[in-house]
């Protein structure tokens, strides 16, 4: 087996190279001689597209026999090889390019090497991103910021995809879990980095369909999702913040657009784009918010209806002709999600509450207190907030103690007659 001598020193790969003779393709007594690239115990064959009598080849020294013409070409042929390999191992290292028995073949055929990380992710965003939500294109970005973060520390500015492996994608979430966040930046929680995991998943998922890897990275790789309690508002809270009077008229719009959430469950996004288009009056005189959700162009699917309750359509009928509102040509004069949340921490402070406000609190207080609590069923909750499947809905259907009190209270009814009749 011939080595790389100080090359194999400084990597941190296991690296050999060997020549063998292929004898079960013996052809007109010559068997065929193939370099064997191993790299990390993977090992790839080459074809050399020569051939030699098995009595002129020594397959423990590997040397060829004899100083024939041909023998003397031949053995030319393998210190070519060998150095056309050497040197594609070396300029990958120098390139810092991941290393694999694959991409050095590549190298020494001359042929383009396989697709890359970065050239995935750039693929996505390119013909996959215009499907996506701003949103969701945002969360990428940052599992692509943290990738690239992960590979630097590798001493990498890209991998190739047939070197992404289980290794590889532990050591990246064992790598989110112990980053220090930078500043303003919050540490990754353990459904944090599921979630990362689960958009690099996707993406390998992408590779494995167009035939860029052939074997799945995530094959034996289990992502945990530890299920918690969705925060939500109860109807004290709610009332607090109707009766709560702000003399500020931007932090009262703030106060007020959170409260149709809370009636309408409608994300930030939604009340931010509505407008009168989006309300329908129906035959029997009732108004419906009809919108399409913006996860994915899936429109079949995420389309959703929502009655207008009297509490939202108080709030729709006071800001629709709003100055800001008729200049934007929506319902409500929407400042930027960022000054929303600003407000919102004052507001929590100023009506006692002390839950930390946002838009999705909001949203599953509609899911949770709003509907589910007074008997909607779960199937129309969903269609409302524009889940495919009830099993998304099902995260906010969080069963308050004062809700089972009152329903075993009923219980306790039915069955007190029946209790003293037998007595």
């Amino acid at each position: 087996m011939l080595s790389l001598g100080g090359n194999f020193m400084k990597s941190q790969h296991t690296f050999a190279l060997s020549f063998y003779l292929k004898r079960e393709n013996e052809l007109n007594g010559k068997a065929p001689i193939y370099a064997k690239i191993t790299v990390d115990g993977k090992y790839l064959r080459l074809a050399l597209k020569r051939s030699v009598e098995p009595k002129f080849w020594n397959q423990r020294t590997q040397r060829l026999l004899g100083n024939t013409p041909e023998i003397i070409l031949l053995r030319e042929k393998l210190r070519q090889v060998t150095n056309e390999i050497n040197g594609a191992y070396d300029e990958l290292r120098y390139q810092k390019k991941a290393i694999t028995a694959q991409a050095i073949k590549s190298k020494v055929e001359g042929q383009e090497e396989g697709k890359t990380l970065m050239y995935l992710i750039k693929y996505h965003y390119e013909h996959q991103g215009s499907l996506l939500a701003q949103g969701t294109i945002k969360n990428y970005y940052s599992t692509e910021r943290f990738l690239k973060e992960f590979l630097k520390r590798k001493k990498l500015t890209d991998i190739q995809l047939t070197a992404l492996d289980f290794r590889f994608i532990t050591e990246f979430a064992v790598y989110l879990r112990k980053k220090e966040p930078d500043r303003a930046q919050r540490p990754c929680t353990n459904n944090t980095v599921m979630k990362h995991m689960e958009r690099l998943q996707k993406l390998t998922g992408l590779a494995l369909k167009f035939g860029w890897i052939i074997t799945d990275p995530f094959l034996n790789y289990q992502r945990h999702i530890i299920k918690k309690d969705r925060e939500c508002l109860d109807m004290d809270e709610i009332s607090a913040l109707w009766s709560l009077e702000i003399e500020d008229n931007s932090i009262m719009l703030v106060k007020e657009m959170f409260l149709f959430s809370c009636y309408t469950g409608l994300s930030y996004n939604e009340i931010s784009r509505l407008t009168n288009d989006f309300i329908k009056r129906e035959s029997d005189g009732s108004l419906w918010i009809e919108m399409i959700r913006q996860k994915t162009l899936n429109t079949s699917e995420l389309k959703f209806h929502v009655p207008i309750l009297p509490e939202a359509l108080g709030l729709i009928e006071k800001y629709e002709h709003s100055a800001e509102s008729l200049f934007k040509g929506t319902i409500f004069p929407s400042p930027t999600n960022q000054y929303m949340n600003r407000c919102l921490k004052i507001i929590s402070r100023l009506a006692g509450i002390s839950k930390c406000l946002t838009f999705h609190v909001a949203r599953h207080s509609f899911a949770t207190t709003i509907t589910l609590e007074n008997g909607v069923s779960i199937e129309s909750v969903a269609h409302m907030l524009g889940h495919s499947s009830t099993r998304t809905t099902q995260i906010y259907s969080k069963v308050k103690k004062k809700k089972v009190a009152s329903e075993m209270n009923l219980v306790k009814l039915k069955l007190h007659p029946v209790i003293r009749k037998v007595v």
